[in-house]
Formats: C-alpha cells, structure tokens, sequence
C-alpha cells in the first residue's frame, strides 16, 4: 500500500502506521499523517497527532489502533495536527502529552526533551525530541522498536519540521529560523538511514538526507535577500523582495513565503557578522 491511502491503516515500519486524514490543501499536502505506534501483539497504541476534529477520520484512527489507545501525543499544536486531540480522548479515555502543557489534558504532564515515553502493553517506546522552528512547541518522536539504544530506530515523526515534499512555513508567531536550523542539524546527525515518517506527505527513507535539503534551501534564501540587499539596500520593501525571490511560486503560498521572508530577516538581523 502507497502514499496517498486514505482511512486505512497503511504500515511503514515494524510498528509505526499512518492513516491519511481526507484534509488536503496547499499546507497540509494530501492530508495529516496520523501515526499510529504499536506491536503486532500489543493490546494498545500510542497515537501521534489525531488531526483535524474530524469524526470520521477519528473513528478510523480508533478502530485500526486495535481497541484501546494508551496516549495521545502531538508533535504541535496547530489545528490540522491537534484540533482532533480532545475528541478522541472522549473516545479512548486516552491522556494527551505536549510539550505545551495548554493542550495537555489534565492528567497529563507536558513532554520533555530528551524523555523516553514506555508504556506497558506496548512493545515500542518514543524518544521525545525537542525541535523547535517551526512552532516554539515542535517535537519530533524517535521509534525504537523497544528500549534505546537497545533496538532498531525505526524511524523519526517529524510533525511539521520536515515534510514528504515541499519546505515547511515558520510561525509568523512564534517561528524561529536559528532554533529550526539547529533542529535540522540535529536530525541530520541523527537520521542518517532513519525513514522519514512525516506530518504531510509519504514517507521517505533517509530523515538525514531530506534534512540536509531543507538546511540549504534556508541558506539559499538567506544568500538571496543579501543578494537583493546588495542589489537595491536594506530598504527595500517586502512586497518587491518577495516578489524576487519567489517568481515561480504559486500564489496561493505568497502569504506563507512572507511568513518565511519575515523569519529569515529576523534571524539575519540577530546575525550582522552574516550579512
């Protein structure tokens, strides 16, 4: 079974699959990955990122977790990855961890960087990564196949840092192009033959190569707004450096690419030794 494979349960790796949210768009791709963590043998899962509140993608994700959900975790907290969260702990009776502990439910404590999620009844654990850039919030989750170190790493759920095609946008918000390129360089470090299991798009199977991509493609917007500053200076207005730098780009990202612009000026103003 390939990418793009709806309301099913597609396996990736050994005990990591996804079900395909039907919620295409220009962002979210063909639609949110809802990954789904568990043993053949196990009588519960981990769900990662439930999504929209979509009802029947979340009965999908409830019935294929094989009958009982034991966490839910999510890798940020935008909508198309979390808004489902509440619903299906109605569902599942199921607690939900974020490394922002405003969507955590109440029985819960936030996610820590470096911490090892091991349930009983499970087989696979979660190595929490703390990969901010894209939120402030952004985890991506390590699968071993059982303890650390120990076992095969299966794969990296990277959430939003790193997708199955295209680049990802920064939170006008809270987006941080010097936090997000040192997430990169972690996950490039770390993910050398690691499969990619994304927040949109297929999977892929070298977490380190796509890393390497998204690093140079900052790099070379970033050698584009010097270039452009060089060319008319520092006052030029947004509207005509965006303008510039992304001529073969649909116009529908526009507002996402001057989300981007906006994050790489901000990180070369931190940067003068730089520009």
């Amino acid at each position: 079974m390939e990418h793009p494979a709806y309301s099913q349960l597609r396996p990736v790796t050994q005990h990591a699959g996804v079900v395909l949210c039907d919620n295409p768009s220009y962002t979210a791709l063909e639609g949110t990955n809802t990954w789904i963590i568990k043993g053949d043998e196990d009588g519960a899962a981990i769900v990662v990122d439930p999504g929209p509140d979509d009802e029947g993608h979340l009965n999908v994700v409830t019935a294929q977790s094989g009958g009982e959900v034991a966490l839910i975790v999510l890798t940020h907290r935008h909508d198309d990855h979390a808004a489902g969260a509440l619903r299906l702990r109605q569902l599942t009776g199921a607690p939900i961890r974020a490394f922002d502990p405003s969507y955590c439910s109440k029985d819960a404590e936030p996610l820590v960087d470096g911490e090892i999620i091991s349930l009983d009844g499970i087989s696979p654990t979660l190595e929490v990564a703390h990969t901010p850039g894209h939120t402030s919030d952004s985890v991506s989750f390590f699968v071993w196949a059982s303890q650390p170190q120990e076992s095969e790493l299966e794969g990296i759920v990277s959430g939003d840092t790193i997708a199955g095609r295209h680049t990802t946008l920064l939170s006008e918000t809270d987006g941080d192009l010097e936090a997000y390129l040192k997430s990169l360089d972690m996950l490039e470090e770390r993910g050398k033959n690691v499969p990619l299991l994304p927040g949109h798009g297929p999977d892929l199977p070298d977490v380190s190569e796509v890393a390497r991509k998204y690093i140079d493609r900052r790099h070379y917007r970033l050698d584009q707004i010097r270039q452009l500053w060089a060319e008319h200076g520092k006052d030029i207005e947004l509207k005509v450096m965006i303008d510039e730098m992304y001529d073969d780009v649909d116009p529908v990202l526009r507002h996402a690419a001057e989300q981007s612009t906006r994050a790489a000026l901000k990180y070369l103003d931190a940067h003068p030794e730089e520009v």
